[in-house]
């Protein structure tokens, strides 16, 4: 025999014992798991959806006054507000442009800022976000996920400000009409070497 073979033997048979030893665990392992009586699962409890619904679907006193909203459109759903923000769901069986028409003009008529719009006409989707007075809102058109003939109208606006009328400074006004009478005037040459 060569004295390589020799050298490297005894490592072979090394790692021989050590796979079988790690064959034997993996065996006893599996046949521990198979004999284990396994526990029923419990199916898990689905949480109660909480109502997120006003319990009417009149429009909220709180929704802008000026605030536009599509010939014959119905209310399907008035959320409850989130922090801030607001949603009143729509459905409609107007068309898409027609309906995206009547809100840019509307809405510019009645002193909206719109920051932003997209169209996308092959999903019959449209969006356009607004402010009024520094509060934002948007409006958003999608066919109904019931029926595709008819259109969703989904608004979400902030709530406006409850401000405590007693908490602002008084309003103050002048009755001064015109410039008026210049009160001071620049000083004279000759005064100020007076002062000196």
């Amino acid at each position: 025999m060569h004295p390589i073979v020799k050298t490297e033997e005894p490592s072979v048979i090394f790692k021989l014992r050590h796979w079988r030893v790690a064959l034997a665990i993996c065996v006893l392992a599996i046949a521990a798991c198979k004999t284990a009586p396994s526990a029923p699962v419990a199916p898990a409890e689905v949480a109660p959806r909480k109502v997120s619904d006003e319990p009417t679907k009149e429009l909220p006193p709180d929704l802008y006054k000026t605030m536009p909203i599509y010939p014959g459109a119905r209310v399907e759903h008035v959320r409850k507000p989130k922090g801030a923000m607001r949603e009143i769901l729509f459905s409609s069986d107007g068309q898409l442009m027609p309906m995206v028409n009547f809100y840019k003009t509307e809405l510019k008529k009645n002193n909206f800022n719109v920051t932003s719009s997209l169209i996308m006409p092959a999903r019959r989707t449209w969006s356009c976000d607004f402010s009024i007075k520094g509060n934002p809102g948007s409006v958003m058109l999608f066919p109904s996920d019931e029926d595709k003939s008819r259109m969703s109208i989904d608004l979400i606006y902030e709530l406006p400000a409850n401000i405590d009328e007693s908490m602002l400074e008084p309003k103050e006004d002048f009755d001064v009409v015109g410039p008026g009478e210049i009160v001071q005037q620049a000083p004279n040459p000759s005064e100020k070497a007076k002062r000196n």
